[in-house]
């Protein structure tokens, strides 16, 4: 079966089980357009397209997304943003950490609130990308296991949108932990895992116009805990900001507009970032 047309199907029957003891969300619409589509699905121009999208390594994967990654929408960062720029309001500045900084984009907000910038990345790619937008910052390349800082030489760690792409939370959570002083703060951000268990990932849009997708996995809450305890970590907020309504487009590009109400019923209100705030013990 196309990939596209098992995309569409999907989300109406997540509509349809969201709302299916309260009658909500117009069920008997769901099951209609369920029948019209897959009626429809050799013929139309859409629904017929099987998309084809590659599993890449974190690696591979940035370097090729570096060439659109600044220039086209990702959802995910809109509903992310809001909440960590209260957390950085709040923080004083000090020497901080953008560890897995991709193009810079808590570098900007880091070095505009007064901090001392060091940027890390494993894809030189991304960090040619930083270096243009935040001359000031010192980027280097690195990877979250094995972080090119001194012990303890930061008061403040954000880590954006990376996690997920780690096999396992403890050994960067660790070494996250070695680089912050004691009485510093963490920021961790990531796709809600929800998003994950329903079928959700590192989807990019290549300089080509294919697609293909970055591995990642789906920690749960309770392995962020258990890693942030583990590395000395006490937590102090975990806030969940969900999709909204004006988001759906953004979330399922075109597609939500073959089928508008069942995006609507299936997105909205379903959590789309998980954020982590952490203190150094």
């Amino acid at each position: 079966m196309a990939r596209l047309i098992r995309y569409i199907v999907g989300v109406e029957g997540l509509a349809l089980l969201r709302g299916w003891l309260r009658d909500e969300g117009s069920p008997e619409e769901r099951l209609a357009e369920i029948e019209t589509f897959l009626h429809e699905r050799a013929t139309h121009p859409v629904l017929a397209v099987d998309l084809s999208v590659p599993e890449v390594s974190v690696r591979d994967g940035y370097a090729s997304w570096a060439l659109t990654y600044d220039a086209l929408p990702n959802p995910l960062i809109g509903v992310e943003e809001p909440v960590v720029r209260e957390i950085l309001d709040r923080c004083a500045p000090g020497r901080a950490l953008d560890a897995a900084c991709g193009s810079g984009r808590w570098a900007i907000e880091l070095r505009a609130r007064g901090h001392s910038v060091i940027g890390v990345d494993e894809t030189p790619e991304m960090l040619e990308l930083a270096r243009r937008k935040v001359p000031g910052a010192d980027f280097r390349v690195g990877r979250l296991e094995a972080l090119p800082l001194e012990t303890a030489s930061a008061e403040l760690a954000i880590c954006a949108l990376a996690l997920a792409h780690c096999p396992d939370l403890h050994a960067p959570i660790r070494e996250l932990a070695r680089v912050v002083r004691p009485g510093g703060r963490l920021v961790v951000t990531e796709l809600h895992p929800v998003n994950f268990l329903l079928g959700g990932g590192a989807l990019f849009q290549k300089g080509d116009g294919g697609y293909a997708l970055v591995r990642g996995h789906a920690h749960g809450h309770g392995d962020y805990v258990t890693a942030f305890v583990a590395a000395g970590f006490e937590i102090a907020r975990c806030i969940e900001p969900s999709w909204k309504e004006e988001d759906v487009p953004l979330v399922s590009g075109q597609m939500s507009m073959l089928a508008p109400e069942a995006f609507r019923c299936a997105y909205v209100g379903v959590p789309g970032a998980l954020v982590w705030e952490v203190v150094r013990g």
